[in-house]
């Protein structure tokens, strides 16, 4: 519990920036050990697509290691681009990063989610107009 606590004290300053009213009971622990909270994002625009729920989970070595956004609601579509994989739910792991190019172990919640809202955004256009703003990251650009 320790560090989940050490987590929450570290982050949630960082996601006030984007969520004002996120607090402590947000933060759970998953069935995998790891963290995480689930944050609300609602689209807006001319794409604007709906209400978004995602699950942001800290890995065991954050921040050295990316988190990992999950969308829980609504579900995402198999075939949509820029997604990693599907949980048993149906819930869609995003690939909103290339975990090694643009995550630095200085970065923090607040860039998580920042870049969450933009992989929101693309796939919004996306779901209207079939164009995806952004090239799909190759097999490589995830090891290096």
């Amino acid at each position: 519990m320790l560090r989940l606590e050490k987590l929450i004290d570290r982050e949630i300053g960082n996601l006030k920036k984007i969520f004002p009213d996120i607090r402590k009971k947000n933060f759970i622990i998953l069935q995998n050990k790891n963290y995480g909270v689930e944050v609300s994002y609602l689209t807006s625009g001319k794409y604007a697509c709906g209400l978004f729920y995602v699950m942001i989970e800290f890995p065991y070595n954050y921040p050295v290691g990316s988190p990992k956004a999950w969308i829980t609601k609504p579900t995402i579509p198999k075939k949509t681009p820029h997604v990693f994989s599907y949980d048993e739910y149906g819930h869609a792991h995003i690939c909103y990063l290339r975990p090694k190019k643009d995550w630095h172990y200085s970065f923090s919640s607040y860039e998580a989610a920042t870049m969450i809202e933009t992989w929101l955004s693309a796939y919004c256009r996306w779901s209207k107009t079939g164009v995806w703003d952004y090239p799909e990251a190759g097999f490589f650009d995830h090891l290096f």
